[in-house]
């Protein structure tokens, strides 16, 4: 079932009879290549394949069956560790969907686990960077009309199914959010086939281009060597101001050659001040922040970014992914001080400074460096 502009609308708005077709998608992140992919749709069957270079580099292979009507049947994925890195060099998982279910068989350990989960009708699967998926996703908005569409899709190996959402912005685009991922920006042709995406500035932030004469073979061998590794590893900071032991512990994204605050970071916007889970600050005294008392405890830290100044949000919920921010739960809003750097920073970086009786906790990426004072209460 899906929902477009108030209307329910059941899984014979999929489109049920696709002409064969072919593709292949680049993913970038910033100058980095993430990952490559090329698929072949028929009526039936899709069938692709994949290299990923994040953490590890893995091939992928993966086939969809789908029904008379068009809903997926079966979902097959092998994955092959070609990196040489830790662990089965081939694990395999499997999907069955049926009405409003999905049993899936899911590689644990040296064994296999099942687990059934409940999704609803029309449910996908979602694998990581899997963009023949999200195209298939866009043909049945195509295929629905209207301008708002809404559908299911499922990360395998999960309980949780992620809601889809798609909006028309236009003739030949379309915008996405898939769970936690997005907004992405989407052009389409009438059918909805995928010409390309954008996620910059939302939580993925890749971008997607439809190309033509990839080299798979040759890219999956040059590609096995050369994992990426973690996209934005945790780090922590520490130091003791005025005998308060404070510390940071964050995740520290990369600029990747990319235009980095008004682009990657959007202006104006409540900011995660880092990627992944939230940014959580811990002091095991009182202190004052800029003039602000913030009592010994654990806080999550996030800022909103403005080309006319920066604010450091203290929020007292912790422990929740980077894009959960509840207003409800600040402490204190409070104005940083704002510098440009001669140079840019590569990786984001926080660091807190012990200056006598008082410290000061810094944030600095690309040319930007955004700080505030910290001292015992």
């Amino acid at each position: 079932m899906h929902v477009i502009g108030g209307l329910v609308v059941l899984a014979s708005a999929m489109p049920a009879m696709l002409p064969a077709q072919s593709g292949e998608f680049l993913v970038r992140l910033g100058r980095d290549t993430l990952a490559v992919e090329r698929y072949t749709r028929t009526p039936d069957r899709l069938e692709g394949e994949q290299v990923v270079r994040s953490p590890r580099t893995v091939h992928r292979l993966y086939t969809a069956t789908f029904g008379p009507g068009g809903a997926l049947e079966r979902f097959e994925l092998i994955t092959h560790n070609v990196s040489g890195g830790p662990g089965p060099l081939e694990r395999k998982a499997t999907a069955t969907f049926s009405g409003d279910s999905v049993v899936m068989t899911i590689p644990r350990d040296d064994s296999a686990a099942t687990m059934r989960v409940k999704t609803g009708p029309g449910a996908l699967p979602y694998i990581g960077q899997g963009y023949a998926l999200v195209e298939e996703v866009a043909r049945r908005a195509r295929a629905a009309g209207g301008d708002r569409y809404t559908g299911t899709m499922l990360p395998l190996g999960t309980d949780e199914p992620w809601k889809v959402e798609v909006s028309r912005l236009g003739a030949d685009s379309l915008t996405l959010q898939i769970g936690p991922i997005g907004p992405l920006r989407m052009r389409v042709d009438e059918r909805g086939t995928l010409l390309g995406l954008s996620g910059s500035g939302s939580t993925m932030q890749v971008t997607v281009e439809r190309v033509e004469g990839l080299d798979f073979d040759a890219l999956g061998k040059s590609f096995a060597p050369r994992s990426l590794g973690a996209l934005s590893p945790s780090d922590s900071t520490r130091a003791s101001v005025a005998g308060a032991d404070v510390a940071v512990r964050y995740s520290r994204p990369s600029m990747r050659g990319r235009v980095i605050f008004g682009n990657v970071v959007p202006w104006n916007q409540v900011w995660r001040t880092g990627a992944n889970q939230a940014t959580i600050l811990e002091t095991s005294a009182d202190l004052t922040v800029a003039g602000t008392a913030v009592p010994a405890g654990k806080y999550s830290l996030w800022t909103i970014p403005s080309p006319t100044g920066w604010k450091l949000i203290v929020n007292k919920n912790t422990g929740q992914w980077g894009t959960e921010y509840d207003a409800r739960y600040d402490l204190a809003r409070l104005d940083m001080k704002v510098e440009s750097l001669p140079q840019p920073v590569e990786q984001f970086t926080i660091a807190i400074e012990p200056k006598g009786k008082r410290g000061v906790l810094k944030l600095e990426w690309d040319k930007t460096r955004a700080s505030i004072p910290l001292s015992a209460k």
